[in-house]
């Protein structure tokens, strides 16, 4: 059930360091304490795309471990493996939906007249 393809964030991150103008739209305040949060209502595309890889690869590695406790018994309640599931192959459709819907938006402006 896990994705291979996606192994890490921080993979993710090399691969999209070369995208340097989308790191100019990256918009982080500071508290006061001096650590950084990212607001939500001006978080970047590249923060919310992060955020559902990371999703993706925490909810197949539940779904794995899920897998494996079954195996050893130590699993009785097969009602919350199914929701576990549940939640992984949504994640998943969730996350290849935005990157078709941002490889077709991609596209579109790519073969937009000037």
């Amino acid at each position: 059930m896990a994705i291979y393809a996606l192994q890490s964030v921080d993979h993710l991150e090399r691969q999209l360091d070369r995208m340097d103008p989308m790191r100019r739209m990256l918009r982080v305040e500071e508290e006061q304490n001096g650590a950084a949060v990212a607001d939500p209502q001006r978080a970047s595309f590249l923060d919310i795309f992060k955020g559902m890889v990371t999703n993706v690869i925490e909810t197949n590695e539940r779904v794995d471990q899920d897998a494996i406790d079954l195996m050893l018994g130590n699993i009785d309640d097969l009602a919350t493996v199914q929701a576990n599931i549940t939640k992984a192959n949504m994640a998943v459709d969730l996350l290849v939906t935005v990157k078709n819907e941002v490889i077709s938006s991609y596209n579109n402006i790519i073969n937009m007249q000037i």
